[in-house]
């Protein structure tokens, strides 16, 4: 866990010096769960592409409605009283096994991209073992915006009330971002609720924070792990129906239980090995409250043995989901009759 933090804050920094010497490659992918993070690098890397250039050199295209043929087309196609065409692809399935033929072709043709196009490629979870990938992380620049180190979240959350004009101590920040969650679009849009709040009394305490913030997902999530731990298969699939119900995409949540699995073992190994709370939470970049509050009471109804095995059902059934054969609902939920086995 701890390289993939170093690595997104050393090649954040990378890109950025880049476009400022105006070194550009033929191809990025801004890839990871941080939304805010991939919208503000595409937007950021649109603009230095495009420079004085005209809108009319940018192709966007969304989802399923391009091929690549299309694709290579236009990036061959040489831009109108411009330096370069910018050719910009969201949520494609270029980078999924549907994609098949297609995406084998884009990624040949990643290497003989001419110097006057850049292909953008912005993509929540691609799969790294595709073709496209591996070509893009070869010739181009891939930018995972995920696992962001706690000492840079903080800072930059800080900055948002401060911002605004609002002094956040120490212990309510660790409070706002233990009940908010690690997310940077959920952390943006809870920090505007406190900031209308708090504006008159220009501080934000733990009470502000209480009294206005959404508790977060992974709470609940965590509500439904207890369950599974001791087995409680109504409840757990009750409180993923809830989730669900206030729109809480499948995917989203497969995603926190493999995740969140995977730390509960970590935990587990950890305290086995009689590292103390404090350092256990340092290690894997959470406060030791929210070790204590969740992961805790987890592990000592649960062996590691079973952990292991929980983490590897939640892994095999986002594989099943990335490769089409189920569709993510139905893997949350065979998940979790499993689990409860």
């Amino acid at each position: 866990m701890a390289a993939k933090k170093e690595d997104f804050a050393r090649l954040q920094k990378q890109l950025n010096q880049e476009l400022r010497e105006g070194t550009f490659r033929r191809a990025y992918l801004l890839c990871g769960d941080q939304a805010y993070l991939r919208l503000q690098n595409r937007d950021r890397l649109r603009a230095a592409l495009l420079g004085d250039g005209d809108e009319m050199n940018v192709s966007v295209y969304t989802g399923m409605d391009v091929t690549a043929r299309e694709v290579i087309d236009q990036a061959q196609t040489l831009p109108f009283f411009a330096d370069r065409r910018v050719i910009l692809l969201e949520n494609s399935v270029f980078f999924s096994k549907k994609a098949g033929s297609e995406s084998d072709a884009l990624a040949a043709f990643i290497p003989e991209i001419p110097e006057t196009a850049s292909l953008v490629f912005v993509e929540e979870a691609p799969d790294k073992r595709r073709k496209l990938y591996k070509a893009i992380a070869k010739s181009g620049f891939v930018l995972p915006c995920e696992d962001i180190p706690p000492g840079m979240l903080g800072t930059w959350t800080a900055g948002l009330f401060r911002k605004a004009g609002l002094s956040i101590g120490g212990a309510a920040l660790n409070r706002f971002l233990e009940t908010v969650g690690e997310d940077m679009m959920n952390i943006e849009s809870e920090a505007e609720k406190l900031i209308g709040y708090c504006m008159e009394q220009g501080e934000v305490t733990e009470g502000d924070i209480a009294a206005v913030c959404t508790p977060l997902l992974r709470d609940r999530v965590f509500e439904m792990i207890s369950a599974v731990s001791r087995r409680q298969k109504d409840r757990a699939l009750s409180i993923y129906i809830d989730l669900l119900a206030l729109r809480t995409p499948a995917q989203v949540i497969l995603t926190l239980l493999q995740r969140e699995y995977a730390r509960l073992l970590q935990v587990k190994e950890l305290q086995g090995a009689g590292v103390s709370d404090a350092e256990i939470g340092k290690r894997i970049g959470l406060s030791p409250w929210i070790v204590k509050k969740n992961y805790l009471p987890v592990i000592r109804t649960m062996e590691s043995g079973r952990l292991e095995a929980s983490l590897q059902t939640c892994l095999q059934a986002d594989q099943d989901y990335k490769s089409g054969l189920m569709d993510a609902g139905i893997a949350v939920e065979m998940s979790i009759i499993r689990l409860c086995l």
